[in-house]
């Protein structure tokens, strides 16, 4: 069992997508999607320059490993193809990628361009790792992201790319402290969601 930490610049409900009863990454942070292996934990943290700085914004247990194409195909995960005409949770869909004849197709969706068309920036970094991680035991914070006990500042991140934890006794207290606190699924929403526009990410850093 490892512990993934990573920071969370921007969180509009995309990566990680908390909705529809699961949690999935599958876009961003390609290497922690390389990576993690059924069993692992992922938390993401407020970024340096946000009001929750170092506080949790969700974490996940990995569940099951899929590819791009077997996401895209999957029908528990239909909900999570963006689909413009519906409501702000369908919006930011993360069920964006797949092959067609061998060339990846990405979806109109926050990492495509504003018109629509591919962005590659993004693509050329979320296709680095062939890989969709999915979590039904997952807490979404978001916008009211929790500080954590500083015995378990160790399971926390404030720098670029992340860190992984291998105390397992460390990480299973925290597991314990979390549900023993803390509901399973979403209790608040993405704190870089303002009300308007729909939001392209461009890729930059």
């Amino acid at each position: 069992m490892k512990f993934y930490s990573y920071v969370i610049p921007r969180d509009f409900g995309f990566a990680p997508n908390p909705y529809f009863g699961y949690c999935t990454l599958a876009a961003c942070k390609p290497r922690i999607r390389n990576n993690a292996q059924v069993g692992d934990w992922i938390g993401a943290y407020g970024s340096a320059c946000m009001v929750i700085r170092g506080k949790l914004v969700v974490l996940m247990k990995v569940e099951e490993l899929l590819t791009f194409d077997e996401y895209w195909e999957d029908n528990r995960f239909k909900n999570k193809h963006p689909v413009f005409n519906k409501g702000v949770m369908h919006m930011y869909g993360d069920n964006i990628y797949h092959h067609l004849q061998n060339e990846w197709v990405q979806d109109p969706s926050h990492h495509s361009n504003i018109d629509g068309s591919i962005n590659y920036k993004n693509l050329n970094r979320d296709t680095k790792a062939d890989k969709v991680l999915v979590a039904t035991e997952y807490y979404y914070f978001g916008n009211n992201a929790i500080k954590i006990p500083e015995k378990y500042n160790a399971l926390i991140w404030n720098g670029r790319n992340h860190k992984v934890c291998h105390d397992e006794i460390l990480i299973l207290s925290f597991i314990d402290y979390i549900r023993c606190n803390y509901d399973i699924g979403i209790s608040g929403t993405p704190y870089s969601r303002k009300a308007g526009a729909f939001v392209h990410y461009g890729g930059e850093e």
